[in-house]
């Protein structure tokens, strides 16, 4: 505005026929100097927010730094547990072994699927030889263990053979509470297919909360074909009743009834796996 004035003012002292004794254009020649670098300046400063990008730069690299940081911590655990869980697979759990049968004689006999490290027979209250846990060096021998025995014939018996699992020891429960566990709202299921076991029978329920499940073998170790599967209530068994009678497990169709019977003689031969596998030491 001001350099319009100052031209302004020139022209009419150029056009007045009596021009006043000072020079206009002094003070025009005055003015652009100070007003263009104004202008210029502020253009500048408005232009140019380099502290704004400079602090974003160094934001976007922290925070991938940060994220690389965290991806190796992270890589890091995952080894350690894939490590924990190879280390879990050499150990096997091992059922219905012949009562014939010494630490000895399967190290010898799972020996021929690699190095047998450690066997440990656990036997049961009355003297008989329940369960082994078998230690292999390697995790692909343990699988070529139980690719070779599980659910094998072994001396008359069908032997069962699966990676132990780590949890807590349940709590032994009174001989009376579990009977009245046993009898109270039970299934008789039959029709079974040979190489079911009591824990896939009672996932086979699962939806319905089994109690109990049990499969009766005969003298020999082979399976009867049978077995039992009680409930907390008898809504629970009404409904596994008329959902899954006569759904197929493991290729054959089952059959189910009530049975309000006491606990018979014959399964003192049976699979007790209400007592879930003991935790491997």
């Amino acid at each position: 505005m001001a350099a319009f004035e100052s031209l302004n003012l020139f022209y009419l002292s150029s056009s007045s026929p009596n021009p006043l004794p000072f020079q206009s254009p002094t003070k025009l020649n005055l003015q652009f100097p100070i007003s263009t670098p104004k202008f210029l300046l502020k253009s500048h400063l408005f232009t140019l927010p380099i502290p704004i990008s400079t602090k974003f730069h160094t934001s976007v690299s922290s925070t991938i730094q940060q994220d690389i940081i965290t991806l190796g911590e992270e890589e890091e655990e995952e080894k350690l547990e894939g490590t924990q869980k190879e280390d879990n697979k050499k150990k096997l759990f091992v059922i219905n072994l012949p009562w014939s049968l010494t630490a000895t004689d399967i190290k010898n006999l799972f020996g021929e699927c690699g190095t047998v490290a450690d066997v440990e027979i656990i036997k049961r209250e009355d003297g008989k030889r329940g369960f082994a846990f078998v230690t292999m060096s390697s995790g692909e021998e343990a699988v070529a263990v139980i690719n070779k025995f599980d659910s094998q014939d072994l001396l008359g018996r069908i032997v069962k053979v699966e990676y132990a699992k780590k949890f807590k020891k349940p709590t032994p429960r009174s001989p009376a509470s579990l009977r009245l566990n046993e009898t109270r709202h039970k299934l008789f299921v039959t029709n079974l297919a040979w190489k079911v076991r009591a824990t896939q029978l009672k996932q086979f329920f699962a939806d319905f909360h089994p109690v109990t499940s049990r499969v009766v073998f005969s003298p020999k170790g082979s399976s009867a074909g049978y077995g039992f599967v009680s409930f907390a209530s008898k809504e629970e068994a009404e409904s596994a009743l008329s959902t899954l009678n006569g759904k197929e497990l493991l290729g054959r169709p089952i059959i189910l009834k009530f049975d309000e019977k006491c606990i018979d003689k014959s399964e003192t031969n049976e699979e007790n796996p209400s007592e879930e596998e003991p935790a491997a030491s």
